[in-house]
């Protein structure tokens, strides 16, 4: 997260946008590109994550997905599940997203 607010933007959205309560979660949008590859929630006091690829983005079903939706345990093709953050790398699902972002906003 530290280098998307040190790195250019690359496009016109926010970098972070917090949904709406109550199940609100925190949208993860790298440099500021458009279609957020994941959000961010929290349940029951525990941090989770889920893919974007499903919802009200135009960019829904993208095959750009299948990577991040592979590091999740899941299938672009299927609902995206919220997974708690334990044991994922930080840094790896950074990257991820990060190319996954740069897949569905070209």
């Amino acid at each position: 997260m530290d280098a998307n607010g040190q790195r250019p933007r690359e496009g016109t959205h926010a970098r972070l946008t917090f949904g709406k309560k109550p199940g609100g979660a925190l949208f993860v949008y790298p440099f500021g590109r458009r279609f957020p590859p994941f959000k961010f929630s929290v349940k029951n006091g525990q941090l989770l994550v889920a893919g974007c690829w499903k919802g009200n983005f135009k960019a829904a079903g993208h095959r750009g997905f299948g990577e991040i939706a592979s590091l999740l345990g899941q299938n672009e093709s299927g609902p995206a599940k919220a997974v708690p953050v334990t044991g994922l790398d930080p840094d790896e699902l950074w990257a991820v997203g990060d190319r996954v972002s740069r897949a569905v906003n070209q």
